[in-house]
């Protein structure tokens, strides 16, 4: 085929569509009228106060559009009168080919897993025009040092769980001064319900009384409560400023090669990625939507999916603070939920677990459990389309994958609900997303460096559109001296067009779909060939016998090469080692029989009880590379290359 690898996503934005703090926008029934951002089959009537947009699904405790406004308006008021937390205070960053100012205001860091005071949070500071960091509750308190010392935040709150690390975290930084200084509020996650609506006369009453009680313990007082009632006064009207040059967030890069790096969002890019998200939803045929929000908040994929799009569509989410599939598989026909955003190990887990088998049971009708269920979306990490298949035959409904990035927001989806759309649609990653622009480039030597690759030639993908990043994080943090040295990531990440580099390997045809085939730096060097660890993975995984499994790098010293070493998850956990090493021949003899002779597991099947991932199900390469991952092992061939025997 000819011509250039390059694709956009139909439409265009315009300047305007979403020029605003994002709180403000939020909150302002933008789908409600036909524009060029919203179809008329998108369209959302004005969602009322009342509507329930967040839901505890352990407790039933209700967080409705008028309560989360108000709640983070006051949240708002006291970030900045309590803490006295300047938005203007602001650090300028160097221009970017994506931003010519970036600025960033006083830094409130939220660590926290979905529960109702999640979005409170994150939209009081929103709304205070400050910027907020999203950290994961499952790092460690070195993790979190490296994000004290890059992010600087001037207030955090956390998990009564994970204020140990937290606190770790804070002992471990070089500037006392600085913080000695930070205050942390904690939110007990299991242990209280989100306080219900105070009418005006209670609450002074309730202030007066906290105001003599000077022997509260430290608990009490650092409980996040505080936020909502320290303040006498609302923020009304969140401040002005450019949306394209404001951090709304810092988020951080899943750090699979190495240390995370801050990835500064503005509120014009989070405006546009909801915005294109929606114009693309398919799946809105029920105007009613109910979500399961498991996927985490502080992950651009289900910020993006769940807590941001709720609002403006009206949609309810129930919040789940982790993934338990007990939990999810009865609250689906209990709570009849419409739409599954999911993380690629819960689409394995419904394609193969057995204790889903009685959910997928037919009546006399057909209908099953999940018939509420419309479709379901995965990101952040390949799926092998039997996985998708099985969950389509088992359950009745269509996964579609998405493609999406710290730094880009969502960028592609799969169209289509039917089993047709899904077989038509095999082994892609969908077509770009109204007003996303995507590119294959190859690399040529010389000036010319990236270049368009033809229609069908594989090479890295490129993506650019308003939702992009607009920098990274200086390198040693804000308002550091060392700021300016070393590469800047920066501008290894764009190019001077605001191009930004993925760093992934794909193809694009005729008609836009995009498939991907690996990440570059994951790719296994056999013998002068590249090796996409993620075709391996979707082989294995098509196997019954295999619950899930990854595919990783071993370098052989004598032969000067790589080779492809699986960790398998079996599907049945008490084989013996007869059998496992059993297993390991059938899992070879398979491989071969669908893929090319230097792909073959040269490097041995290594049977584990789980594979590490990121929590957006991407697979840690790196820690089974580096021997961090054990397990049964087993060499499957002769160190001359050929098959050996059982």
């Amino acid at each position: 085929m000819s011509g250039a690898a390059a694709w956009t996503g139909r439409g265009a934005p315009t300047v305007a569509f979403a020029s605003a703090n994002t709180f403000s926008w939020l909150f302002s029934n933008p789908f409600e009228e036909e524009s060029d951002f919203t179809p008329s089959q998108q369209r959302v009537p004005r969602v009322e106060d009342g509507r329930p947009l967040f839901v505890d699904e352990a407790n039933g405790h209700i967080l409705t559009k008028a309560q989360l406004r108000r709640d983070a308006l006051s949240l708002a008021s006291s970030l900045q009168s309590l803490h006295g937390l300047d938005p203007y205070d602001l650090q300028s960053l160097p221009p970017s080919p994506n931003c010519h100012r970036p600025e960033v205001a006083p830094v409130v860091l939220i660590q926290l897993p979905n529960c109702l005071p999640f979005p409170s949070l994150l939209l009081g500071t929103l709304a205070a025009s400050l910027t907020a960091t999203l950290v994961s509750p499952a790092l460690a308190s070195k993790e979190i040092g490296w994000i004290l010392q890059t992010a600087r935040p001037r207030v955090i709150i956390t998990s009564t769980t994970c204020l140990p690390a937290m606190e770790a975290a804070i002992r471990s930084q070089k500037d006392r001064l600085f913080f000695d200084s930070v205050t942390v509020y904690t939110v007990d996650v299991a242990g209280e319900t989100y306080p219900s609506p105070v009418p005006i006369a209670e609450k002074q009453e309730k202030e007066k009384g906290r105001e003599k009680n000077k022997d509260k313990d430290k608990e009490t007082k650092n409980s996040w409560r505080r936020l909502l009632t320290a303040s006498r006064h609302h923020v009304s009207t969140p401040g002005r400023f450019d949306p394209a040059t404001r951090a709304a967030l810092i988020l951080w890069s899943s750090g699979t090669s190495g240390r995370s790096k801050g990835v500064l969002l503005s509120h014009q890019s989070l405006n546009f990625s909801v915005t294109s998200l929606w114009h693309d939803a398919d799946f809105y045929l029920r105007k009613r939507q109910r979500w399961l929000g498991f996927v985490p908040f502080f992950h651009v994929y289900g910020l993006l999916n769940l807590l941001l799009l709720a609002i403006p569509t009206g949609s309810t989410v129930y919040t789940l603070p982790a993934f338990k599939l007990e939990t999810v598989l009865a609250a689906i026909p209990r709570l009849q939920i419409t739409y599954l955003v999911l993380a690629p190990p819960v689409a394995v887990a419904l394609a193969k677990s057995p204790i889903v088998e009685p959910y997928a049971k037919r009546d006399s009708r057909g209908r099953n459990r999940f018939s509420s269920v419309i479709a379901g979306v995965t990101g952040g990490a390949p799926l092998g389309h039997d996985i998708i298949a099985q969950v389509f035959a088992r359950l009745g409904f269509r996964i579609r994958m998405g493609y999406g990035l710290t730094e880009a927001g969502n960028v592609a989806c799969q169209p289509g609900l039917s089993e047709k759309d899904m077989q038509a649609q095999r082994d892609d990653s969908g077509q770009p997303h109204w007003g996303v622009e995507v590119m294959i480039a190859t690399h040529v030597p010389g000036e010319r460096g990236l270049v368009p690759a033809e229609i069908g030639e594989p090479g890295e993908v490129l993506t650019r559109s308003p939702g992009l990043m607009m920098t990274y994080m200086p390198v040693g943090g804000l308002f550091s001296t060392e700021q300016l040295s070393g590469p800047s990531p920066t501008a290894e990440a764009l190019t001077p067009h605001g191009w930004l580099r993925t760093g992934d390997v794909g193809t694009i045809n005729l008609d836009g779909s995009i498939r991907l085939t690996d990440r570059i730096k994951e790719l296994i060097k056999v013998r002068g060939f590249q090796v996409p660890p993620a075709e391996i993975e979707a082989v294995i995984c098509s196997s019954d016998e295999v619950a899930d499994a990854g595919v990783a790098a071993v370098y052989d010293a004598e032969r000067a090469t790589e080779w492809p070493r699986a960790f398998v998850v079996a599907a049945v956990r008490t084989q013996t080692h007869s059998e496992l090493k059993a297993l390991a021949y059938r899992l070879r003899d398979l491989v071969e029989a669908h893929t090319a002779r230097y792909k073959r597991l040269r490097g041995g099947i290594v049977f584990v009880d789980q594979i590490p991932k990121s929590p957006s199900g991407k697979i840690l390469r790196r820690m089974m590379k580096e021997g961090q991952v054990t397990g049964v092992e087993f060499q499957v061939y002769e160190p001359t290359g050929a098959p050996s025997k059982l």
